[in-house]
């Protein structure tokens, strides 16, 4: 009796996950790899995505890349494409969020280095990555890491939810321009996640109890929760899904 493909079968694909030494995009790199496909890493230094990828399977790839650098960015997406000999899978997890206080007292250089890093970042990838797939003629997938204050919105975060909310929409534009090469682009809306940049409410007794309160599940997702949907879209089984965002936030935004 044959034994029957995974649901989200990846294996023998090549998945380029940028952001990935820390938090969600470590644990969707990890998520790939284990289930076969061959990953690459990125994080802002060499020393660190080395390490990272070392960690995570032994033909991970490691690559140095500031998402501020356009051509970096082009560059690192054709290294990867070149020494994988393919390029199947893309998900933009760099994120920045460093600023936390009311829009009228948000200045201009945090704006724009969120707006840059989160959305002209993931542009930037998306196109270098349609780029290769549609001169190698070979279909693709492309996932970003979004948020629920994209879509609900967040006070004291103008500038993130902003940027999450542009994700959404360059996710449904990018998704009408490419669907005739074959290339797929979907955005995850994560909620509340136990990562290193929500630690700082997770130790905050007032905040934590916010936030567990307004969750219909009543706690915060793991990692590896969001990356197994992230593996999913990039697998064949998600063959007819693109444009869609994918809310995981325990109903937070169902109330």
């Amino acid at each position: 009796m044959s034994v029957p493909k995974p649901i989200a079968d990846v294996r023998g694909k090549a998945a380029l996950v940028i952001g990935s030494t820390r938090g969600i995009g470590r644990a969707i790199a990890e998520r790939f790899a284990s289930s076969g496909a061959r990953v690459g890493v990125t994080g802002r230094v060499l020393a660190a995505a080395r390490e990272a990828a070392s960690e995570i399977a032994a033909d991970a790839l490691a690559f140095e890349l500031d998402v501020g650098d356009r051509p970096a960015i082009e560059q690192v997406v054709r290294r990867f494409a070149k020494e994988c000999g393919r390029a199947d899978a893309l998900v933009y997890c760099a994120g920045v969020s460093p600023a936390f206080t009311s829009a009228d007292k948000l200045d201009d250089e945090i704006w724009d280095a969120i707006l840059s890093t989160n959305v002209s970042g993931a542009f930037a990838a998306a196109r270098s990555f349609a780029r290769v797939a549609i001169e190698s003629a070979r279909p693709c997938s492309i996932v970003f890491l979004g948020s629920i204050a994209g879509i609900a919105g967040a006070g004291r975060l103008a500038a993130y939810s902003a940027s999450k909310a542009a994700l959404i929409g360059l996710t449904k534009s990018l998704a009408l321009d490419w669907a005739r090469y074959g290339i797929r682009v979907n955005v995850l809306a994560p909620g509340w996640v136990e990562t290193d940049m929500t630690a700082g409410l997770r130790k905050s007794e007032s905040l934590s109890k916010m936030i567990l309160g307004r969750t219909p599940q009543a706690r915060m997702a793991a990692p590896e929760e969001i990356a197994d949907l992230a593996v999913f879209l990039a697998s064949e089984s998600a063959s007819f899904a693109t444009g869609g965002v994918y809310t995981l936030d325990g109903g937070w935004t169902s109330g």
